[in-house]
């Protein structure tokens, strides 16, 4: 009998061997506030108008003013009294990481390819926030946007059949320390699993599967649909 997943909380992650030599609270911080600025330049990025589907391609691209940001921030950060941790190689690689501990989590959107690729930017981060040539966070952005496309599309292609609950099989809900999906086969069984147990959660409570597709579905086209909602000045309105 399959049984749903156990939603606890995850285990702590170990400290990245990149705080090495960094000061502790500095580079905090200082991760901190580059995630920030990465949300915040990337939420306010400017893209076409479009239909959220599986095929469609919004490519983000940083502005003048996003660059500006971008160098006023490091140079502000750096005079500041967190200065004994600058924004150097060190810092950039742990901002890689956290960036894509933001973005993926659960490590269901992206591939090992993908992670592979994206290590060209370990130690491009840095440059990039203090030049204000943003093209690499924009470019992972942009990865994930086409990832989380195909990812609730195959989502929405599931409910057509109801799931075998008779299986005896689970689904492995924290995957902070998983490895990253190999191939799109080892994704879409991934992601099998994972609508199963959306069903199941919802089964449990009494709903039939006819009123299971139709919670499910739309709550994956409001997925979508708000990975497509991304317009200019949006974070700037709430910050």
């Amino acid at each position: 009998m399959y049984q749903p997943a156990e939603q606890g909380p995850p285990p702590p992650s170990p400290a990245p061997a990149a705080r090495r030599g960094v000061n502790r609270a500095g580079a905090a911080v200082l991760v901190a506030l580059l995630l920030a600025v990465g949300t915040l330049l990337l939420g306010t990025a400017q893209s076409p108008s479009v239909t959220a589907n599986a095929t469609t391609t919004t490519d983000f691209a940083p502005t003048e003013r996003h660059a500006k940001v971008a160098r006023l921030v490091s140079s502000m950060f750096e005079r500041s009294h967190y200065r004994q941790a600058p924004v150097n190689d060190p810092v950039s690689s742990l901002v890689l990481d956290r960036y894509l501990e933001s973005i993926d989590g659960s490590r269901s959107y992206f591939l090992a390819s993908d992670i592979q690729e994206f290590e060209k930017y370990r130690y491009e981060l840095d440059n990039a926030v203090t030049t204000g040539k943003l093209e690499p966070a924009f470019a992972i952005f942009n990865r994930f946007q086409s990832r989380n496309r195909e990812r609730m599309a195959y989502a929405i292609g599931l409910l057509e059949t109801e799931p075998d609950f008779e299986v005896d099989e689970s689904f492995e809900f924290d995957r902070e320390h998983a490895p990253w999906p190999a191939s799109r086969d080892e994704l879409d069984e991934l992601w099998r699993k994972r609508v199963k147990n959306d069903a199941l959660s919802l089964m449990l409570a009494d709903k039939t599967w006819a009123e299971t597709r139709d919670v499910l579905k739309k709550r994956y086209e409001r997925v979508a649909k708000r990975s497509e909602q991304i317009t200019a000045d949006d974070v700037f309105e709430t910050s």
